[in-house]
């Protein structure tokens, strides 16, 4: 049905949409606004439109207007689907970044420091970085000629931030612990620092009583 070209194609195509789909699912579950984004359900409901359109010519229910109809819908299909991506990229990004900032919000560095020794030489570097990456992709990026690359190393960067967040969320018992820990220490020294003022309020009061 397919020659060896339109497989390929395809294939790229179905390979493209799992990590979409992916990226929907993720920010559906992390976010209710993004269920009310219509430009994304737009995009993927055009790209099967024009795929639907070419299993018509393929099944003989429709003839093929040119030589190039297969072809230009196929590349149509990439495009819609390719635009659906970095919409759902840019918005997965903004939620990463934000459950990554908040995550350590209210904590002391030296807890942070303490879960997470690499915290402030590598992690909270690599996030600064990725994010910069990211600003450099969304500007260069050219949804008029998609890029199966520069969609690739956009979802890797989301990816890296994905397991970032997940490495603070695994970490987040022994911040919670240190903080505790803390705490209870600077409890136990204002406990034992009054229990002193009082034993010494007293036996001030007992030397005063001695010498009167």
């Amino acid at each position: 049905m397919f020659s060896n070209t339109e497989r390929e194609n395809l294939k790229h195509i179905a390979q493209l949409y799992g990590k979409v789909k992916e990226l929907i699912i993720f920010c559906e579950e992390n976010h209710d606004e993004f269920k009310s984004n219509l430009h994304v359900v737009k995009e993927l409901r055009d790209a099967f439109d024009h795929l639907m359109r070419i299993f018509a010519v393929k099944l003989d229910i429709k003839e093929e207007k040119d030589g190039n109809y297969i072809e230009i819908n196929m590349e149509k299909v990439f495009g819609h689907v390719y635009r659906a991506g970095y919409d759902t990229l840019d918005f997965a990004a903004i939620i990463l970044r934000d459950k990554i900032n908040k995550e350590v919000i209210g904590f002391s560095s030296s807890a942070i420091q303490a879960a997470i020794p690499t915290y402030y030489s590598e992690v909270r570097p690599s996030v600064e970085n990725i994010t910069s990456d990211i600003i450099k992709l969304r500007i260069n990026k050219d949804v008029a000629n998609p890029s199966a690359e520069v969609f690739e190393s956009y979802f890797q960067k989301t990816i890296k931030l994905q397991e970032i967040l997940e490495k603070i969320r695994s970490a987040k018992p022994a911040i919670v612990e240190y903080e505790n820990k803390k705490h209870n220490e600077k409890l136990k020294n204002t406990a034992l620092n009054i229990v002193v003022g009082i034993l010494i309020g007293v036996v001030l009061v007992i030397i005063g009583l001695f010498f009167k």
